[in-house]
């Protein structure tokens, strides 16, 4: 009987990694899910034709508005060629492991560029375990320590560590619903391995523009909004335009992350680069975040690349940005042919 009962857990752990750590499974998750889609982005990229030692790679949310045909179109000018595994939702935590995933040997990119809002800027996202949705596919069990104490609070903590160190408990509703659902699933799979790639790559976000939106920034209030927005689209836009003031963790999140990829490519040929991301359809007036960011840090150390603060300035018009915060394909074209053109001036000719 104590044999049983000893053995039952090991079986169980067992049958747990076979599924769910040995890529088993992975290929199957709902592509359209979280970490499906990460999963299924970060495939693109480690399967994607490897043009050269001059090749440079973007991470980011969705306010990262490389449009990596746009940028390769200029490739004969610049000398490199571009990829992006921005995704929206994701941060600087999911950032490190994604490099990891597609660039394992820290060796495969000329540089790594990094948005931000500001270069003063902070963020505070240590509590944030909506992290863990996107991440559960590609942690290890080398990782559970460090990941599971990186959240800030210990019930955080501790679904971080159940959801790292048994897949099983993460998956299980994907699971299932493959189970049930398995034709259509399927179905959904074959067009994302097809078509996928080639859809981030050549997808249009659309023309649609904020022109007409009006603020006032002194009496801190919107004036007029462009005419197609419906009532959730502009508490939405009130949200994004005229938020609370909010004091910054002081860049300890920062620090970790962003330093965390950066001693990964310490000593490596891998620059990383740092931009400020056009800043909305329109330049508040004032600050609002407490200037004590570690970016500039970075930089006086010598650890890092800084594009120029202002060199995204023209992209910053209502007639360019879809919403408040993202910008439309016109918007995400220019921004992208000069952020080509500022990585070469960055980097210099590519040494072949």
């Amino acid at each position: 009987m104590l044999v049983r009962l000893l053995a039952a857990p090991l079986i169980f752990f067992a049958l747990e990694a076979l599924i769910f750590r040995t890529g088993v499974y992975l290929p199957y998750l709902e592509p359209f899910s979280t970490a499906g889609n990460l999963q299924g982005r970060l495939g693109d990229e480690e399967k994607r034709f490897y043009a050269g030692s001059y090749e440079v790679i973007a991470v980011g949310d969705s306010r990262m508005g490389l449009r990596a045909r746009a940028a390769n179109q200029l490739t004969a000018e610049t000398g490199y060629t571009f990829a992006t595994i921005a995704i929206p939702g994701t941060t600087p935590r999911c950032w490190y492991y994604m490099l990891r995933e597609v660039d394992p040997h820290a060796n495969r990119y000329s540089a790594v560029i990094i948005p931000v809002n500001d270069y003063d800027d902070s963020q505070d996202g240590a509590g944030r375990l909506l992290d863990l949705n996107y991440l559960v596919p590609i942690l290890r069990y080398s990782d559970i320590p460090e990941f599971t104490l990186s959240f800030d609070n210990w019930k955080a903590r501790w679904l971080a560590f159940r959801g790292s160190l048994l897949k099983g408990f993460f998956f299980k509703n994907d699971f299932q619903d493959f189970l049930v659902n398995y034709k259509p699933r399927m179905e959904r799979l074959r067009w994302d391995r097809q078509n996928g790639a080639a859809a981030a790559y050549n997808g249009d976000w659309g023309a649609r523009n904020v022109a007409g939106l009006s603020v006032d920034w002194k009496a801190g209030k919107i004036l007029s909004y462009p005419s197609w927005m419906d009532a959730n689209k502009r508490q939405e836009t009130n949200n994004i335009l005229l938020p609370a003031f909010t004091f910054s963790d002081g860049g300890t999140y920062d620090r970790k992350w962003f330093g965390k990829i950066i001693d990964r490519y310490r000593g490596t040929r891998t620059r990383i680069i740092f931009i400020q991301l056009p800043r909305g359809p329109f330049v508040r007036p004032w600050s609002l975040w407490p200037r004590r960011g570690p970016i500039r840090g970075f930089a006086a150390e010598g650890t890092i690349l800084l594009a120029d603060q202002h060199a995204f300035d023209s992209v910053e018009r209502p007639d360019l940005f879809g919403d408040a915060m993202h910008m439309n394909q016109p918007g995400a074209e220019r921004f992208s042919v000069l952020l080509a053109r500022e990585v070469r001036r960055l980097l210099g000719p590519p040494s072949r």
